[in-house]
């Protein structure tokens, strides 16, 4: 019950950036450490992959969709400590949400700017909630002593 509240937040606050913002590099100056800037991501975490055009967008939505997929797929067919499911779920939502973007807009919206933290990239909430699964994955692997997040029992 993580990804579907996860991911309606992620898609409304995407919406919410692009009618308030209306165009990439605007940004909303907040007192604190975040900012809201408006960007489009055209490549993935950190720039890593090279932007082709249709070819990056398809790719990564296809790669983000497998994915989803194959967490599904483990999370179904194994039993895994309760922390460890909670983890995929948010890895889930964020990878869903922005394969969504990459569909909808031909790229991923970005709008968290946390430069003043010397951070230099820009972020939504689908980043926030796959980082949010990987630590919580970590989490309970160190909880449980084993070098995974599943447990003992598997199902078939």
């Amino acid at each position: 019950m993580v990804a579907a509240p996860v991911l309606v937040i992620d898609q409304l606050s995407k919406q919410w950036a692009l009618m308030a913002l209306e165009r990439a590099g605007s940004t909303v100056v907040l007192p604190g450490p975040v900012d809201l800037t408006l960007a489009f991501n055209y490549s993935n975490a950190f720039g890593l992959v090279p932007v082709s055009g249709e070819l990056t967008r398809w790719g990564l939505t296809a790669l983000n969709l497998a994915v989803v997929a194959i967490l599904i797929r483990a999370v179904v067919r194994h039993a895994t400590v309760r922390l460890s499911t909670v983890g995929f779920a948010f890895i889930i939502a964020g990878a869903i949400g922005n394969a969504l973007d990459r569909i909808r807009f031909g790229a991923v919206i970005d709008i968290f700017n946390a430069s003043k933290l010397g951070f230099i990239w820009i972020f939504n909430v689908a980043d926030v909630s796959i980082d949010i699964g990987v630590a919580l994955l970590l989490v309970a692997t160190f909880l449980t002593g084993s070098d995974s997040g599943w447990s003992s029992a598997r199902t078939t």
